[in-house]
């Protein structure tokens, strides 16, 4: 009998358990970010440190002192703790979509409360790009959460296991991949809802980044790169 209501016990604990992102969301009510001031404003909250300053566990996790060491010595990152990463960044698409996802993420993930410190390297003008897309599509009567955030920065350790070319704009934190779902509300993911991402994002980029179309696919790639580039292959 003992056993029975131990396990019953254990049931009504996990239906009870709440969800950290839902718990997170109750007691920190956010209004989505729908300006680059307001972009600007999220960003404000987090010390920035250098990268002469990291961590050197974290230098040498990432290999951040090798072949691109030269590069980012000149970037500043953001350090996030813990729950810091559910607060919206791009309309309601969170930090979280934006990290890399690597040990130091799925250590954070585990326990939000524990603060499990992360290094988040981000250029705004990607943001920027990507909360443009989103204004867009609604003001064009599209879904304007229609597409998931894949990834966007890759560390060099990140980028190599993922396949990245080996000098990706995600080692900057300069792009984001995105993967189309129903952007016109037809009911159905098809390539015309990629075609419609495509078509903005074409004016949005212009001469000042990158795009990947990736035909076959539901994936575009778009980053800040500071001048023209455009690809079709993953």
């Amino acid at each position: 009998m003992k056993k029975y209501a131990a396990i019953v016990l254990a049931l009504i604990l996990l239906s009870c358990k709440t969800d950290p992102i839902e718990k997170f969301d109750v007691e920190n009510p956010q209004e989505p970010v729908l300006t680059h001031a307001g972009i600007d404003s999220v960003l404000a909250e987090f010390e920035q440190v250098d990268f002469a300053d990291l961590d050197d566990d974290y230098k040498e996790y990432t290999n951040s002192n090798g072949k691109f060491k030269s590069s980012l010595k000149k970037e500043s990152f953001y350090v996030l703790q813990g729950d810091d990463v559910l607060k919206y960044i791009v309309g309601e698409y969170r930090i979280r979509n934006f990290v890399t996802t690597d040990a130091y993420y799925s250590k954070n993930e585990e326990d939000y409360a524990k603060n499990i410190e992360q290094f988040w390297l981000v250029d705004k003008k990607m943001l920027y790009m990507m909360l443009d897309l989103v204004l867009r599509l609604d003001e064009d009567g599209y879904n304007k959460y229609g597409f998931v955030v894949r990834e966007s920065h890759r560390h060099p350790t990140y980028n190599e296991k993922k396949g990245g070319a080996s000098s990706s704009q995600h080692i900057w934190g300069k792009a984001v991949d995105i993967v189309i779902e129903d952007i016109n509300n037809d009911g159905e993911k098809t390539q015309a809802d990629k075609t419609i991402v495509l078509d903005i994002m074409e004016e949005i980029v212009g001469n000042k980044g990158g795009l990947g179309r990736y035909p076959g696919s539901m994936t575009v790639h778009f980053d800040c790169r500071g001048h023209r580039a455009r690809w079709d292959k993953m």
